[in-house]
């Protein structure tokens, strides 16, 4: 009997060492929350911001930047300047540099999707410039989550449609669509999220405004925020005049009309909006000024959605998927085909609103 109590209490005791023995492996990892890439003439720089956790709720960021001839090749170099192996476990966002970005960021969706480390729900983003000179910004070197946690924000709150890895994988192998990123810039020192970055294949092409990116959020989801300046006039003014309106719930439908080429589609939009910080002329308690406003809604928010919808085509990228609705619809539907005729399809777009919620100032 004894002999089996001191073998448990050896058995107890190896397991209670192993414990503290991972607890010290994971303390001797560093774990990189946000990495950037930039363009070189000798290939790629990377970027990794590593948060250094010296006390409880306390941190310290790292910042390590290394060259290498392809993002392949950035692991092995950013393990030659640390004391610790890095890990991507807490990876949760890639910023790409413009001029990365408009050669093309294949390489890094691949390097990330593969590693099942990597979360899916990870976020991509584009800086206007270099990413280093972004994730160098004041604000940004607090918190190694500042990017990622200003495009959720913005995703629930804001403009932004719904977009991380996973969603941009979707779209970028998906047939008939082209995925899209936010889009960064630095304003009086500060970060700023400023729009939308386009791509056609992998690499960037154009850039959508705020406004834009609303609009984009009102075709691709069922919105339940985000908001827009609405110019209205009055019976006897020559100019526009502004109001704040916040979307509370949205519904699109598509209808492919003629699947082409060229090929037609039907865009009906319903929008439920409450509207904020009128002219001090608009009467909210009037009906007929409430139809006044919902008929500015209308009328705007359909002539913004032509032009978004026409610079897309300019621009040769497909965000909306049209291609993708397209090919569902017919058999014969063929990329190469529906490419070439791209820049011919026609939309008809209708924007039906109704503010069923009144209010002054935010």
């Amino acid at each position: 009997m004894e002999l089996r109590s001191k073998a448990f209490l050896i058995i107890i005791l190896s397991a209670l060492l192993t414990a503290c023995g991972d607890t010290n492996i994971v303390n001797n990892i560093k774990f990189v929350q946000t990495i950037g890439y930039d363009a070189v003439d000798t290939g790629v720089t990377s970027s990794a911001v590593i948060a250094n956790y010296e006390e409880q709720g306390k941190s310290k960021l790292e910042f390590y930047v290394t060259e290498s001839k392809s993002v392949y090749d950035s692991v092995p170099k950013l393990n030659m300047k640390l004391d610790y192996p890095v890990k991507f476990g807490q990876l949760r966002m890639a910023l790409f540099g413009d001029s990365f970005a408009r050669k093309g960021i294949n390489t890094a969706i691949e390097s990330l999707i593969r590693d099942p480390r990597i979360s899916s729900r990870m976020h991509l983003g584009v800086a206007d410039r270099d990413a280093l000179e972004l994730l160098n910004v004041k604000e940004n070197r607090h918190d190694p989550y500042f990017l990622s946690d200003m495009i959720e924000q913005n995703i629930k709150y804001g403009n932004l449609p719904r977009m991380n890895l996973h969603l941009t994988f979707f779209n970028y192998y998906g047939i008939g669509r082209d995925f899209f990123l936010p889009h960064f810039t630095i304003e009086r020192n500060e970060i700023k999220l400023d729009g939308i970055a386009l791509f056609k294949g992998d690499k960037f092409k154009t850039k959508i405004g705020i406004k834009d990116s609303f609009l984009m959020k009102l075709l691709l989801e069922n919105s339940l925020n985000g908001s827009i300046m609405v110019p209205v006039k009055g019976p006897n003014q020559t100019r526009d005049e502004y109001f704040l309106m916040n979307s509370i719930h949205s519904k699109t439908k598509y209808k492919v009309i003629h699947t082409g080429p060229p090929a037609s589609i039907d865009i009906r939009v319903e929008l439920n909006a409450q509207v904020k910080d009128v002219p001090q002329w608009i009467d909210l308690s009037s009906e007929d000024q409430l139809a006044l406003l919902e008929k500015s809604i209308e009328a705007y928010c359909q002539n913004e959605i032509r032009d978004l919808i026409s610079l897309c085509k300019r621009n040769d990228v497909d965000p909306l998927g049209l291609g993708d609705l397209i090919r569902s619809r017919s058999k014969e539907w063929k990329p190469q085909e529906f490419q070439e005729q791209y820049k011919a399809l026609t939309t008809a777009v209708s924007v039906k609103a109704r503010i069923i919620r009144t209010g002054a100032g935010g």
